[in-house]
């Protein structure tokens, strides 16, 4: 049977999730959710129990509810976009129950998601946690801590077979090659009405721009004591250089 759940997009929250998704919506082939299932499941916002807790509770939850979203969409591709604060939530297991600990990227995304294809966007840090901070009132260490989970995945991702992974900044300053690479992976034409997914009706209206604000990519204002925490993932990442 084939599954019409084809991807899902993953990255840091104020890291370009939301951007990447409402352009890939845009395209007329494909059909984007935001976030549906997250909280809920990956989260466990609405389940109860010490059971779901358990890994495999809420993965199969957060699954099984996206192969039936797909199923309203038949003629499209149809994917979710998730954060990897969400994804995070399913680490409360090796808490709860730390005699049976799970490798949660590991069985993420070669067991539950075998069949889809994983967009991982990347943003530098500095200016994602400046964001982070200016948006939703995080703490530097929390806003830091978040985003470097983010490179943990990345790193996993980076070399995974199913996954490509793309740069924020090359989406907003060459979005044409960014997501032409993107629809190349999925399997579809690259198609121009993607460009007009910057003023997507399901984004924030915050986050609306007639076209793509590549001043989100200054380095002012950063805030002190971002770069000597994130240092060596800033480097690893290519963002900082000798």
């Amino acid at each position: 049977m084939l599954i019409n759940f084809r991807f899902l997009i993953i990255g840091a929250g104020r890291g370009g999730t939301s951007l990447i998704a409402a352009l890939l919506d845009s395209h007329p082939r494909l059909t984007v959710a935001f976030e549906r299932f997250a909280k809920e499941y990956l989260m466990g916002q609405a389940l109860s129990g010490q059971e779901t807790l358990r890994f495999d509770v809420r993965a199969d939850a957060f699954y099984q509810a996206c192969i039936i979203e797909a199923g309203k969409y038949p003629e499209h591709f149809w994917g979710n976009k998730i954060t990897t604060e969400q994804l995070h939530g399913l680490e409360q297991h090796n808490h709860v129950f730390p005699d049976q600990p799970v490798e949660v990227m590991e069985v993420f995304f070669n067991q539950v998601l075998a069949q889809q294809k994983l967009v991982f966007i990347l943003r530098d840090g500095r200016t994602c946690v400046r964001s982070k901070m200016a948006r939703t009132g995080q703490t530097l260490e929390i806003a830091c801590e978040r985003w470097l989970y983010s490179v943990r995945i990345y790193e996993f991702l980076s070399r995974h077979p199913r996954a490509i992974c793309i740069r924020y900044e090359s989406l907003l300053t060459d979005p044409v090659e960014t997501l032409g690479s993107v629809c190349e992976f999925l399997g579809i034409r690259y198609d121009q009405a993607m460009l007009e997914g910057t003023q997507h009706s399901r984004m924030n209206p915050d986050y609306r721009y007639p076209g793509f604000d590549t001043s989100k990519l200054s380095l002012s204002e950063i805030p002190e004591g971002c770069e000597r925490r994130l240092e060596k993932a800033l480097r690893d990442c290519g963002y900082l250089y000798p």
